[in-house]
């Protein structure tokens, strides 16, 4: 359901979002948003990826483009207990190539961040990866 709130910017860039819009949004202390600003038609969208709790890390990967490798990029997360919370992935030109970026909770997950970059590397399609904590 939508509802639409009009709001007055208190300070540069801090935006105050009504208590009980807040809530149901799950905007929380210690929640992860995504922002999307799109700043040639002057807007922003709010995502919510995480409650409180879990330990983000952010994955950027470049990959052959070809059917089949997000789904052994997911399968692999899945074989070690990591969730994904948000991913997109876009081709990148004439290359035959493709980015992949992915949130993921890897709070429950059964290998550290290292044997994490080791097993993705291991996957022949990947070119780049760039494993970040998110704080």
């Amino acid at each position: 359901m939508r509802h639409y709130e009009l709001i007055k910017i208190k300070e540069d860039g801090k935006v105050e979002i009504p208590l009980d819009f807040a809530y149901e949004l799950g905007l929380v202390k210690g929640a992860y948003f995504l922002v999307e600003v799109d700043t040639d038609l002057k807007e922003a969208h709010l995502e919510r990826i995480a409650l409180p709790g879990k330990r983000l890390v952010e994955v950027e990967l470049v990959v052959e483009d070809r059917p089949g490798v997000l789904a052994k990029v997911s399968g692999l997360f899945g074989k070690h207990g990591i969730n994904i919370l948000f991913n997109e992935s876009e081709e990148l030109g004439e290359l035959g190539l493709a980015a992949i970026v992915a949130i993921v909770d890897v709070s429950g997950s059964r290998i550290s961040l290292e044997e994490l970059e080791k097993a993705l590397k291991g996957l022949e399609e990947v070119r780049e990866l760039t494993l970040r904590e998110v704080e």
